[in-house]
Order: C-alpha cells, then sequence, then structure tokens
C-alpha cells in the first residue's frame, strides 16, 4: 500500500467544522453586513459538508483504523475489499478509466451490496467535491467586497465583525485546500492504478486473498490484516491498537458534526455596491 508519491497526512484540527456568526444588530453597513454573513454563511456549509462527507467516508471504508486517514486510505481499502471478494485479484472486478468524475467505473457489479454501496459513497464523494466548483468561482468573485467592508469601512464597524469577516475569508481559503488536496490525494491515486496496476495492487491482493482465505467479510476486520501481512514501518499506515478504539475516535467526531444542506443556499446581494 505505501506506492503513493505524495503527502497524505493531514492535521486533523484543520478538519473541524465551524460556523462564523456576525453581529447585524448595528446601524453601520447593514446591508453590506447581511451581504457579507450570507456569504460566510454559504462558505461555512461547504467547508462543513465537506468534512462530515469525508469522514463518513473514512468511518464507512474502516480507513479510521489509520492514525492519520486520508482519501488514499478510503480509495485502497475499497480496493481491499473487493479483492477478498475476488480471491486476492482485485483486478477481476474490472475498473476501468473514464473521463469525467469519479474518472472511475467498475464494469464487474457481481459483488457484495455492502461493497457496492462502499464503491458508490467513494465514487459520489468526489463528484460532490468537483461539483463544487462553480459555487467557489462565484464566491471567489464576492470576496474582494469582504475586504473592501474590513479595510475602507472599518471605522463603522465593529471589530468582532472585522475579526469574523477576516476569520471567513480565511475558511474560504482552507475550504479550497481541503478541497484540492483530496481532490488532488484521489486522482493520484486514480493514475497510479490505471498505469502501474500489478504493481499498485500487489500488496492490496495480498491482504485481499488472505482475508478470502480466512471468510473474513468485515471491511475493518479485513484491513487489520495489514498488520500481519506488511512488516515495513511506513508512518501514513500507522493503525490504531484496536478496531473498537478506532471506531470509538471516529464516532465521537461524526457525532459533533453535522450534515450540512446547501442545495437552497444562495447569497444575499446587498442593495448597495462595496
Amino acid at each position: 500500500m505505501g506506492c503513493s508519491t505524495i503527502n497524505i497526512v493531514r492535521e486533523d484540527i484543520n478538519l473541524r467544522q465551524k460556523m462564523i456568526i456576525l453581529n447585524l444588530n448595528t446601524k453601520y453597513h447593514k446591508n453590506e453586513l447581511e451581504h457579507a454573513q450570507s456569504l460566510i454563511k454559504l462558505i461555512s456549509k461547504i467547508r462543513n459538508k465537506t468534512i462530515y462527507l469525508y469522514h463518513k467516508l473514512i468511518y464507512d471504508t474502516g480507513a479510521c483504523l489509520f492514525v492519520n486517514p486520508s482519501i488514499v486510505h478510503c480509495f485502497k481499502a475499497v480496493l481491499i475489499k473487493i479483492s477478498s471478494e475476488f480471491e486476492g485479484k482485485a483486478e477481476n472486478c474490472e475498473i476501468k478509466y473514464i473521463e469525467e468524475p469519479p474518472f472511475l467505473k467498475v464494469v464487474q457489479t457481481n459483488v457484495q451490496k455492502i461493497t457496492l454501496n462502499l464503491i458508490n459513497e467513494l465514487f459520489n464523494y468526489i463528484v460532490e467535491l468537483k461539483s463544487y466548483k462553480t459555487i467557489i468561482k462565484q464566491i471567489d468573485k464576492e470576496t474582494p467586497g469582504l475586504l473592501y467592508l474590513t479595510c475602507e469601512n472599518k471605522e463603522n464597524i465593529s471589530s468582532e465583525n472585522i475579526n469574523k469577516i477576516n476569520e471567513g475569508i480565511e475558511l474560504f481559503k482552507d475550504m479550497i485546500k481541503i478541497r484540492e488536496d483530496i481532490l488532488i490525494m484521489y486522482t493520484t491515486q486514480v493514475r497510479e492504478f490505471i498505469t502501474r496496476q500489478d504493481i499498485y495492487l500487489k500488496e492490496i491482493n495480498l491482504i485481499g486473498d488472505k482475508a478470502y482465505q480466512e471468510k473474513i467479510t468485515d471491511i475493518y476486520e479485513i484491513l487489520f490484516l495489514r498488520n500481519k501481512i506488511i512488516t515495513e514501518d511506513e508512518k501514513e499506515y500507522h493503525m490504531y491498537k484496536s478496531i473498537n478504539e478506532a471506531k470509538r475516535n471516529m464516532e465521537k467526531i461524526l457525532k459533533q458534526e453535522k450534515n450540512d444542506d446547501i442545495i437552497n443556499e444562495s447569497i444575499i446581494e446587498p442593495e448597495n455596491d462595496f
């Protein structure tokens, strides 16, 4: 599983949901502040949804067994599950490259329903991230107005709101980075899988074959077999000492998060230009 050439570890502190609320109880620049609030709210909701769906995917695929899980672990976990159903030969599932997101298509659908659900969850997440491109461009066009509001009109805006608006701008930058990091890591794995499949699947099939031979079907137990099979010490593949500990840690995070709906969200236009 160690053929990735990209740094897949991301500080977990950056993957915490956040919502920023401005103080709109003011007589100055109320319209502009309402516009800023709608913009920051949308930024927060996109970022929050990105994080929630990511953590859910990490949990569902069993990638949470790794101390520093990423989309790479999710991708390989799904392949290992597939391999375990094809006698340690994931390539027999016939996974082909396609031009549009999620860039892969499973041709062979003769897999367990739970495995098919995991495949769809992984692919749907990538499609979801790609779908944010248009709305991110729209937000990006609006952010200069936030800077203008904090720099040119700061005499009539509270320091609290200025700090929160600046925080919202930083949150937007962070949201873009989280999205780009995940998509880059995923597409890197797709490219390596397609171009170097024999090498890429070597360790994956070793674990898949072991699971098949021992008739293990639970994805957590399958992934945990890695400790018995792969002996080299790779930091990005350090695992928790037990499945229960790993699941409890991820469940605690998920319970604190919201699955924000952004379908009906829009940016409130100010009555006056900034």
